[in-house]
């Protein structure tokens, strides 16, 4: 098999891996402000507050069973669908 010999024709990218240096240790770079104490916020906080408010809102809405006023089965009929 051939070895690595002579010149390589593939040059690493400088800003390549500035970028992939930051992303390794962004936890280095990273300084909360204004901006991403909002954003850190709004997504773990605001949104699922919101959609837990929605679902307990209208989670009634659609139900057939509640607004039946009549048994579906006669009482001396003992079947019982299976579950």
């Amino acid at each position: 098999m051939a070895g690595h010999f002579g010149r390589h024709l593939l040059h690493p990218d400088k800003e390549v891996e500035k970028f992939s240096e930051f992303r390794e240790n962004l936890i280095k770079h990273y300084k909360w402000n204004l901006r991403s104490a909002g954003f850190a916020v709004l997504f773990l906080a605001a949104i699922p507050v919101g959609l837990t408010y929605v679902g307990y809102k209208y989670q009634s809405l659609h139900l057939v069973a509640a607004k039946r006023e009549e048994p579906i089965f006669e009482k001396h009929n003992n079947w019982v669908p299976r579950s």
